[in-house]
């Protein structure tokens, strides 16, 4: 604007001046097309407001989220236009969307505020002095669907000017003034400052602390089993498994199979450690088990022994329903295996099992499958209270 005043000053007859105000006021208008819309924020301030976007717990500012190429394209032009010392302030709101314990919320959104504030002081430095940040919580929305809630996770940006800095005003025409003119005192009023509001919590809310599971596959043979997975922090869990199919038929026919094993799963999605989306997506993980059995199918199959194995696990669960309570899990496990066996075969009739001397040893399965599963997810939630009250 000090380069459209000494333009002005420059031109000699009034004609020339009005037509060149009129034309650098175009010129204005139509750089700051690419801006936010522009808001009045009393009789003698304008605004433009912008609005930035993070992906779900992320405080690190990601330029090519969502729109925020765009929205920074706006941001250029209008601080082009006006200048960074034409500038009265810069608000920034963060905000984190609702799900989850309110105080890692708040501190999330602090983070968010300091990083935008970190990219805006680096982009800009004459900011210094003129930054304002706000970190808060969204409340929740009429619709919590999911893409509802990732509009929620910003940084609102409020450039605030004091004046209309678009519209130039040209000088009054030059007169002969005998007397010196004393200029009027100018007046600063202060503002007052933004208030921004942070709506109430309510008093408890809900988090997954482990998860109940069985083996589709397994359940589907008779081979009864039982599961239980403990979530620790954002990425990791810790998994018991219990097999315990345990009948028989007279001297005949017999599957007596008990298993106990444990693994550790690293997820490569991250979770809210105070939510109830937890063990989705992706899992990787090691595995160690051990068995006992007895196994016969009248004379042509007759061994008892134990076993042990240990390797890799990998597999991918989801939320299946229409409400999602319940989770489905696949996954496959490669590894080693040992078993000492020994063979015995049944009376004539049925009413002793005879132990075979020359049919028992150790076998081992060097390395392939050892493990299927299509598991049935329960996940168990439970309802704590916030501390103070609030989140």
């Amino acid at each position: 604007m000090k380069r459209v005043a000494n333009i002005l000053r420059s031109s000699a007859k009034p004609a020339f001046r009005a037509l060149l105000a009129v034309i650098l006021l175009l010129c204005a208008r139509f750089q700051n097309a690419g801006a936010q819309e522009r808001v009045k924020v009393d009789g003698s301030e304008y605004a433009y407001d912008f609005r930035i976007y993070f992906p779900f717990d992320d405080a690190k500012f990601n330029e090519n989220y969502l729109e925020n190429p765009q929205t920074l394209a706006k941001l250029d032009s209008v601080i082009a236009v006006h200048g960074i010392e034409a500038l009265d302030s810069l608000l920034v709101v963060a905000k984190s969307s609702p799900e989850g314990r309110y105080a890692y919320n708040m501190e999330l959104a602090s983070r968010r505020a300091q990083s935008m504030g970190n990219y805006l002081t680096t982009r800009f430095p004459g900011l210094d002095g003129k930054l304002i940040l706000s970190p808060g919580v969204s409340p929740w929305p009429a619709s919590r669907d999911k893409k509802d809630l990732v509009r929620l996770r910003y940084a609102a940006f409020r450039l605030v000017f004091p004046y209309d800095i678009t519209v130039p005003v040209p000088e009054a025409p030059e007169e002969v003034i005998e007397e010196p003119v004393v200029p009027e005192p100018v007046v600063v009023v202060e503002e007052e400052p933004i208030q921004v509001e942070i709506p109430e919590q309510p008093e408890k809310y809900k988090t997954m602390i482990l998860a109940l599971k069985t083996n589709l596959l397994y359940d589907a043979v008779t081979a009864l089993n039982f599961e239980v997975e403990v979530p620790i922090g954002k990425r990791f869990s810790l998994m018991w498994e219990d097999v315990f199919p345990w009948w028989e038929t007279g001297n005949k026919y017999c599957f007596q199979y008990w298993e106990m094993g444990a693994e550790a799963r690293y997820w490569f999605k991250p979770w809210d450690v105070n939510g109830t989306e937890k063990l989705r997506g992706f899992f990787v993980g090691p595995y160690v088990m051990s068995a006992k059995y007895d196994f016969q199918y009248d004379r042509s199959l007759n061994y008892q022994g134990e076993h042990w194995s240990t390797g890799l696990s990998a597999g991918w669960c989801t939320p299946i329903g229409r409400k999602q309570r319940c989770n489905l899990e696949l996954s496959l496990a490669l590894g080693f295996m040992r078993t000492d066996y020994r063979g015995y075969i049944p009376a004539d009739d049925y009413s002793l099992l005879i132990r075979n001397p020359y049919d028992a040893g150790t076998m081992t399965y060097p390395f392939g499958p050892t493990k299927a599963k299509v598991s049935l997810v329960v996940p168990i939630n439970i309802t704590r209270s916030y501390k103070g009250g609030t989140k």
